[in-house]
């Protein structure tokens, strides 16, 4: 166990921090293989949008939506927009593996394994930044009693 400021680490919170880095790699690894596909196979990917029944020029718009949101998961702090990243991937690929098992082509699996590296990779970042970060504290009220020099009595403050 060793301190960082006010912030206890112990050896669970590295094994969870390793876990989430694993496995946001993997899922990173996932979606820059689909980002890259686009451009590869742009052929090939612009019949099964057809197929699906979406405009083709979505392709470009999730290819630049999908960087963003790698972006943010990496280098951002901020849990709002975090927050957001992490939606914003689970209704694509839910979504895309509604979709393709709706047309019954079979290609949604990767889709479902791109959602469970999200849910893993989710519940392992509230971990870490619930530990780590002093963010994680905004928004929750903390209770400070004083007394009050003029009357004596004593009161609560509200500091956020």
């Amino acid at each position: 166990m060793y301190f960082y400021g006010a912030i206890i680490k112990t050896k669970n919170y590295d094994f969870t921090k390793k876990i989430y880095y694993i496995v946001l790699g993997l899922f990173t690894t996932a979606v820059l293989g689909s980002i890259l596909n686009t451009f590869i196979n742009c052929e090939a990917v612009s019949l099964t949008f057809l197929k699906l029944g979406y405009p083709i020029y979505l392709i470009q718009l999730l290819g630049l939506f999908q960087t963003i949101g790698l972006s943010l998961m990496w280098f951002n702090k901020s849990h709002w927009s975090l927050e957001w990243a992490f939606a914003g991937f689970f209704m694509n690929y839910s979504l895309g593996a509604i979709s393709h098992l709706v047309i019954q082509d079979g290609n949604g699996a990767s889709a479902v394994i791109c959602i469970i590296l999200l849910f893993i990779t989710y519940i392992q970042s509230k971990k870490v930044r619930d530990s780590s970060n002093f963010l994680a504290q905004f928004g929750k009220t903390k209770y400070i009693y004083k007394e009050n020099i003029y009357s004596g009595f004593f009161y609560a403050q509200i500091t956020v």
